[in-house]
């Protein structure tokens, strides 16, 4: 009877600790899904918590690791995010396996490209495209590997890698769009003109190729050619909360700012929470510096990171027109804090102009300096480096003058 018992006790107590563990991976699995949830409507500060809980549950899966680490680059917490893909490495040949460790690479790529470290981005994108085909993947591996070259000044690499990827398919807008935009960099406007035109021809509504075309004519003087693309906006539907902000984006081009806060502010009410954003630059282009600021505030509030690094540079904008340097360079910091991004590229250069505006010009030169090391293609900051020296120069032989007449 005694050796019944005991045995029925063990039984129990495995039937017990069964019931626990798949308790454990329901609540976990619970945790995983709201994260995902709350990551893909954008909100990612708020999924971080719910993917901390997941890993805690249960630590074993690399889904939760690699999702996890998204969510933290979007936040442009790269350092923190890399340490998170390397725990989803799994040391197995199957496919789970190698589908889980070509998207660790990937995502720890777009981590050493956030944190400037151009050489172990690119070894990660390899490591990545080494784990088998994956298409839409690739592809996304590819674009940053172009643009790793063109943040190392390689601009013939990054153009390589490019038609490489449209060679194999060119059935995708947003590489159309990011050729263009490289070309657009380059000053070669003819050729981005095309690429955009390619990106309208796979995706009518591929919005950003129409205000990119829009900005290259109106920059070389083309309004007529400006005005015909808006009109080719104008004609397409545009009713989900997502498009009346693309028609706020059109009236804004147009400089009909209040139709274009309208529009905006229809789309927030929609869900829309990026229509922030463009509300803070119609405000701003009607030098209401004070309602952009709260505008962007708004818009960053909601967690929403999307544009997050350009919402400090505007919000640093506005502080400079008011002239409140201090407040404009605390928001020049808090956007740079995003990494190596578009935004981070204007926020360096103003980060220099912020200084040259105060008279500061020895830590302009040093802001110069090290933008050039996070950036070393761009020309135009070669030349202002060069500028800022020779004032530095002219200043101290006026201050040794100054003396020389004292004496």
């Amino acid at each position: 009877m005694g050796q019944k018992t005991g045995k029925f006790f063990i039984l129990a107590l495995v039937f017990c600790c069964i019931i626990f563990t798949a308790t454990g991976c329901g609540e976990a699995e619970k945790e995983y899904k709201k994260a995902v949830e709350l990551m893909e409507s954008g909100k990612y500060e708020d999924c971080l918590k719910h993917f901390a809980d997941a890993l805690e549950k249960n630590s074993e899966k690399a889904e939760y690791y690699i999702a996890y680490g998204t969510a933290l680059n979007r936040t442009g917490r790269y350092k923190e995010a890399a340490i998170e893909f390397g725990k989803a490495y799994q040391d197995t040949d199957n496919q789970i396996s190698r589908q889980n460790n070509k998207r660790l690479y990937f995502g720890q790529a777009v981590s050493y490209y956030g944190m400037g470290e151009s050489k172990k981005a690119l070894e990660a994108c390899d490591k990545a495209l080494g784990y088998g085909k994956d298409k839409d993947v690739d592809i996304k591996i590819q674009s940053i590997k172009a643009s790793v070259k063109l943040l190392m000044g390689d601009a013939s690499g990054a153009e390589g890698i490019y038609n490489d990827i449209i060679k194999e398919d060119g059935s995708q807008d947003t590489i159309y769009l990011a050729r263009g935009r490289f070309y657009q960099m380059q000053g070669e406007n003819d050729k981005a003109l095309k690429d955009y035109s390619s990106a309208i021809k796979v995706s009518e509504k591929c919005y950003d190729a129409y205000f990119e075309m829009y900005g290259i004519y109106k920059s070389l003087g083309e309004d007529s050619k400006a005005e015909d693309i808006l009109k080719k906006l104008a004609g397409l539907e545009m009713e989900t909360a997502g498009e009346l902000m693309q028609l706020g984006r059109m009236y804004y081009c147009k400089g009909d700012y209040k139709n274009a806060k309208s529009n905006f502010d229809k789309s927030v009410k929609g869900g829309c929470n990026e229509a922030l954003y463009y509300n803070g630059m119609a405000c701003m282009a009607e030098e209401d510096y004070n309602t952009a600021i709260s505008r962007f505030k708004e818009y960053i509030g909601t967690g929403s990171t999307e544009k997050a690094p350009e919402a400090y540079n505007q919000i640093a904008g506005c502080y400079i027109e008011l002239e409140d340097f201090e407040n404009a360079s605390a928001y020049i910091d808090k956007g740079m804090e995003f990494g190596v991004t578009n935004a981070g590229m204007v926020l360096g250069r103003n980060r220099v102009v912020l200084y040259e505006r105060t008279g500061k010009y020895k830590k302009a030169k040093q802001a110069a300096s090290s933008y050039l090391e996070k950036y070393p293609g761009d020309k135009e900051m070669e030349k202002e480096l060069e500028f800022i020296k020779t004032r530095i120069k002219t200043i101290q032989l006026a201050k040794n003058d100054t003396k020389g007449e004292q004496q």
